[in-house]
């Protein structure tokens, strides 16, 4: 066959139209306070080395549990464990963080030394998507940042904001390509990582995609209350469009999917308990930012997840986000 021909390369651009924009320049041209610059920034340090430990995780042997058992009464994966010890690490150096909160960790995380002076909150999903760590399919980490509420650092109070508190939040998926997904208050763009271990940005102030794409778990069908039935129902009998269900298992690889194709990711609360699996704090409230700057929408069983109040650190609800038509004819159905 013909031998591949590379296009050239255009001076303002770099691989296939990629923009040259750094994600560092890019958070230093939008976001003027240098401390939250500086948290961002940590955080893309992490993702990195956290993508380079998933690329290699069988050959550094990095796949299978530990044999801890986290607070969610989960067993703990290796990859787990890295990549919290590695946010930890990484917020701690940059002096710039008062207070953390981890979906891995029980209880308050302060940095190493402690920062009693610094503003900012930062909580996060360490490695969201666990079970699909040992066979390769895209997991992430969820992070948002808040300013603290007070200087005391032992009032679990400053983790328990409402989401729509939340200064900036985003996510990297791990998959065919690292992504990074930073959200500011109107403005939403994906940064790409590239050979030389910086993120470019690749797509700027993106808007929730419209494709008819739902995602949830049928498997839990016979769980469902008599309203989602009749919403998911819906969804797939053509009467809406032709609806297509596609099913990751990673909320971040569900969730950038649709953000990107359009569509509706759902994993309902119990009818019985009441109780979702998924966290507000660290799951649920960064990616309902990110939908609501993107033209999305978030909701529990009832209200906006930006609008609920935090009870507890690992408090867990149910969860409809991405597209807000999907979710505006839920609200009429239920």
């Amino acid at each position: 066959g013909e031998l591949y021909e590379p296009e050239e390369e255009n001076p303002m651009l770099g691989w296939r139209g990629a923009s040259r924009y750094y994600s560092k320049e890019y958070i230093d041209s939008f976001i003027e306070d240098s401390n939250l610059q500086e948290v961002i920034s940590s955080i893309s340090t992490a993702c990195k080395t956290i993508s380079n430990s998933v690329r290699l995780a069988g050959i550094n042997d990095l796949l299978g549990k530990t044999g801890d058992i986290n607070v969610q009464g989960e067993k703990v994966e290796k990859l787990d464990e890295f990549a919290n010890n590695t946010l930890i690490n990484q917020l701690s150096k940059s002096k710039k963080v008062f207070m953390m909160g981890s979906e891995e960790i029980e209880s308050i995380i302060l940095p190493q030394p402690e920062n009693p002076n610094a503003e900012y909150i930062v909580v996060f999903d360490p490695l969201d998507g666990s079970s699909n760590i040992d066979v390769s399919i895209s997991i992430g980490t969820i992070f948002a940042i808040y300013k603290k509420i007070n200087s005391n650092q032992q009032d679990v109070d400053n983790l328990l904001q409402k989401g729509n508190q939340i200064l900036a939040s985003g996510y990297t998926v791990y998959g065919s390509s690292t992504v990074l997904c930073l959200s500011i208050p109107n403005k939403t763009s994906l940064f790409t990582l590239s050979d030389n271990q910086e993120f470019f940005l690749t797509t700027e102030n993106i808007v929730h995609g419209d494709s008819k794409v739902y995602s949830i778990n049928e498997s839990n069908w016979n769980k469902f209350t008599k309203g989602n039935k009749l919403w998911v129902n819906k969804l797939r009998s053509g009467e809406l469009g032709k609806y297509t269900a596609r099913y990751v298992g990673s909320l971040v690889a569900d969730f950038h999917r649709n953000l990107i194709k359009g569509g509706v990711f759902a994993y309902p609360a119990d009818p019985k308990s009441g109780i979702g699996r998924l966290r507000l704090i660290y799951e649920c409230n960064p990616l309902a930012f990110i939908a609501k700057q993107t033209k999305g929408r978030a909701t529990d069983e009832s209200e906006d997840i930006l609008d609920i109040k935090p009870s507890a650190l690992h408090q867990r609800v149910g969860l409809y986000i991405g597209g807000k038509e999907e979710i505006d004819i839920r609200e009429k159905i239920i």
